[in-house]
């Protein structure tokens, strides 16, 4: 078992003003649950005002957490991020600092109901407004680790299995997108079926 920040970087990259990216896409703790996003607001910093939580730099295959009410599942692992894409401060962003303890390992061992239970304990007793922890909190969770010949072998079936969701999410929402396509013009009688046999 090891401490989870010797194993990832908690919020290792932040986002300033100074930066100046000419747009960002901002992901709100509200816009993502149980690794299904809903919603990514594009802002133009020139334009808009860019919401002062919007601080969180997200790179690929980032563990994006949220802090507050853990038990309402609004955590994910980002494998392809958008461009410029930053994570609201109510989330803790978690890289994997080694390639034998991928993000799919340190995800499955955040998303566990006992560490979720474990969590919302903790955030009841905060003293904030809403029930929430503190990413360092989160880093002093311990992680089962074993050497790092044997976490290989784990890791490689688990990012297996987590190519496999990822792969049948992407799958699913194509075929939303051809449904909700092709509905309308089978509704309205632009696509004729009569002469398919069921």
């Amino acid at each position: 078992m090891r401490p989870l920040a010797e194993v990832a970087g908690i919020n290792p990259d932040t986002y300033s003003p100074k930066d100046k990216w000419a747009f960002v896409n901002y992901l709100d703790t509200s816009s993502i649950t149980n690794g299904v996003m809903s919603d990514i607001q594009l802002i133009n910093p020139d334009t808009e005002k860019l919401p002062s939580r919007a601080r969180r730099i997200v790179k690929a295959n980032d563990i994006v957490y949220s802090t507050v009410r853990p038990n309402q599942l609004h955590f994910g692992i980002i494998s392809n991020p958008l461009d410029n894409m930053l994570a609201s401060t109510g989330f803790a962003v978690i890289r994997s600092k080694y390639d034998y303890i991928s993000s799919p390992y340190i995800y499955h061992f955040l998303t566990s109901p006992d560490f979720i239970e474990k969590m919302q304990q903790l955030a009841e007793q905060s003293t904030s407004t809403f029930p929430s922890v503190k990413p360092s909190d989160i880093g002093t969770c311990l992680i089962p680790c074993a050497d790092e010949a044997e976490m290989l072998d784990i890791t490689d079936k688990i990012n297996g299995m987590y190519a496999l969701v990822s792969a049948n999410h992407q799958e699913n929402k194509r075929l939303a997108a051809l449904r909700d396509t092709l509905l309308p013009k089978l509704m309205n009688g632009e696509i004729d079926v009569s002469a398919v046999k069921i």
